[in-house]
């Protein structure tokens, strides 16, 4: 601490200034700089108020950083309620919730050079106290500017590897005793910043306590629910990706579209900017299996308590101060409801939920926890409701797209879900020698020539394909292959089936007419082993349910492959055709109008239709 009437020594800074040290502590000051003058003393800010003086980033006798900590007085909190007041227009009667959200934020951190907190971390800490007390959160652009309110000249900085990188406030930490430090979940950043980027854990160990006294005196922390919730998502990070790249969002394409006077170019910049974080939050929430935090982050987001007439959206100015972004509610209505504006958005959305999707599930095979599956498909089930109450105040199209898109998501994760608990009952019966070899003989005995003529007509296969199949997979059985043999033996039939159709207009429609066909066949084997009532039939049963669906797996991956969109895309082609994107409709009409073709062709010769298809070598499923 350092005093201007103090006679004692001095020191020089770096850049040559001379500053007086206190022989006796004066009384303490805050550990921020909410109010009073800031300047420079050799590229360290020096904070006045009271005739007190408080160098951010002093050193020691050994040239160590120092952390900042003071209790901050009710003057102080009234003086920065005093100049939010001011500076937002926030009004008198919330003066109460705003001092709680900054003696919150004055009692858990403090100022400390050569630090940094990721700025979601810091906003999930916010959401959680509010959660506790029963207090409305404001959302995340507003909480910045608190922040600031109280940390004055706090920077932001995108840190982390190119393309998944964060937004990380500098020069701020959690105090020592703050009780949020023993919380698993939120404190996992403090060995991320040592480590390299494939080893970083999400969370760390749980600590333990060492007596009976320590035990006493935080028990009431470790027997939470939540504590209970933080230490299982702990056990559950090595099942999920987390060190999954983000991709970057694409650029709103307007084209001709003429903006209203009250919309302007820079009110689509700020969206573009707020949307972005909006969604990077959304991620990091998702990433830390915080579901239950999601509601409240759309909601925030949503229902902006601020007005487009306080004044216009203000745009940070580099990329380092991004806090200043902020749409209001009724600004965020009136952009949504030009339709490259609602596209944009779509996209965006397919792109945040299948890499939710790619974090979650990473491998749709592998052994997980059944909490964990319990845990996501709940989470699935909820999605929709919670984004219809954030949006419930927006026009009636703008929540069909946008909870289209969320709808082709929770099925996806219900499908995966699904798809993971079969692969684990399916791997028991692969794995049992006994019942490899009935199913074998059961196989044996099935009438594989009068099932292919059965279903010859219908599924139009070539009957060397189909027989190949056949030993193809009576030799994998036989192999007692595993699992993944399995599953590397259906991904090669998919690849052997639609490279004839790979960079062609009909490659969707070939793989979808694939799958109807492999359902049907494989229908037909069950059906014949069912009226032999084969001992095995109830393990071919399960092996029929996880191939099916391990094959719709593969086939929307490379269909979205094929497209160049994703699979959440591919697959809300069917769940909201009312927002479906240009790329998919002409893509599906060049489908229609070739087939209409062939129909009208096939008339005009006076050929049946399904004749006409067995006779041209050159027809796109010919080859199956």
């Amino acid at each position: 601490m350092y005093a201007p009437s103090s006679a004692a020594s001095y020191f020089e800074a770096p850049g040559g200034a001379q500053v007086t040290v206190a022989a006796s502590s004066p009384p303490a000051v805050p550990s921020h700089s909410m109010v009073g003058i800031t300047m420079d003393v050799g590229g360290s800010p020096i904070v006045s108020s009271a005739g007190a003086y408080l160098i951010h980033g002093g050193m020691d006798g050994t040239r160590h950083s120092l952390a900042h900590t003071a209790r901050s007085s009710p003057a102080t909190l009234e003086m920065a309620i005093e100049n939010l007041q001011k500076s937002e227009g926030i009004t008198p009667h919330k003066s109460g919730l705003l001092n709680s959200h900054l003696q919150w934020l004055l009692d858990n951190y403090e100022t400390a050079e050569g630090v940094s907190l990721p700025r979601s971390s810091l906003y999930n800490h916010y959401l959680r106290h509010c959660q506790e007390h029963k207090l409305d959160p404001v959302n995340a652009a507003s909480f910045g500017k608190l922040i600031r309110s109280v940390f004055m000249g706090l920077r932001t900085r995108r840190l982390g590897t190119r393309g998944n990188s964060k937004y990380h406030y500098c020069g701020i930490r959690l105090k020592p005793d703050s009780p949020l430090n023993r919380l698993q979940e939120d404190t996992q950043y403090m060995a991320m910043r040592q480590q390299p980027m494939h080893q970083k854990p999400r969370y760390r160990p749980a600590q333990k306590t060492d007596s009976l006294g320590d035990s006493s005196s935080h028990s009431s922390l470790h027997s939470t629910p939540e504590q209970a919730m933080a230490t299982q998502s702990q056990q559950h990070q090595q099942y999920i990706d987390v060190s999954h790249v983000f991709p970057e969002f694409p650029a709103p394409d307007l084209g001709n579209v003429l903006l209203q006077e009250s919309v302007t170019p820079h009110d689509v910049k700020a969206l573009q900017l707020v949307y972005r974080r909006h969604c990077e939050a959304t991620l990091d929430v998702v990433m830390n299996l915080q579901f239950h935090y999601i509601e409240k982050l759309w909601l925030s987001f949503w229902n902006s308590k601020a007005s487009a007439s306080d004044g216009p959206t203000s745009l940070p100015t580099s990329d380092d101060e991004p806090d200043g972004a902020v749409l209001p509610k009724d600004k965020l209505i009136s952009l949504c409801k030009y339709d490259p504006i609602l596209k944009w958005m779509r996209g965006c959305d397919h792109i945040l939920y299948q890499a939710l999707v790619e974090i979650l599930i990473p491998d749709v095979l592998r052994p997980v926890p059944s909490t964990l599956t319990q845990a996501i498909r709940n989470f699935a089930k909820s999605l929709e409701g919670w984004l219809t109450n954030a949006m419930s105040d927006f026009p009636q199209q703008v929540i069909q797209t946008k909870v289209g898109v969320v709808s082709a998501f929770a099925q996806t994760l219900r499908r995966y879900t699904s798809l993971n608990h079969l692969a684990q009952a399916a791997r028991a019966v692969l794995q049992n020698t006994s019942q490899i070899n009935q199913m074998l003989s059961d196989l044996n005995r099935v009438d594989f020539a009068n099932v292919q003529e059965q279903a010859s007509w219908v599924c139009q296969c070539e009957e060397s394909v189909v027989q190949r199949l056949e030993q193809d997979f009576k030799l994998t059985l036989q192999q007692q292959s595993s699992l993944e043999q399995w599953a590397a033996w259906l991904d090669d039939v998919v690849t052997q089936v639609l490279k004839q159709h790979v960079g062609s207009p009909s490659f969707p429609r070939a793989a979808r007419q694939f799958l109807l066909k492999w359902s049907f066949y494989s229908s037909m084997v069950i059906r014949d082993l069912t009226l032999r009532s084969a001992a095995s039939f109830g393990s071919f049963h399960l092996i029929r349910l996880l191939y099916d669906e391990y094959m719709f797996y593969l086939v929307e991956n490379r269909v979205a492959e094929a497209t160049g969109e994703t699979p959440i895309a591919v697959m809300g082609e069917f769940n909201d055709l009312s927002s479906l994107s240009l790329t998919l409709l002409d893509k599906k009409d060049i489908s229609d109008r070739r087939s209409s073709e062939v129909d009208t062709d096939a008339r005009s010769l006076g050929e049946p239709l399904v004749k006409r298809e067995r006779s041209d070598p050159s027809h796109p499923l010919q080859g199956i």
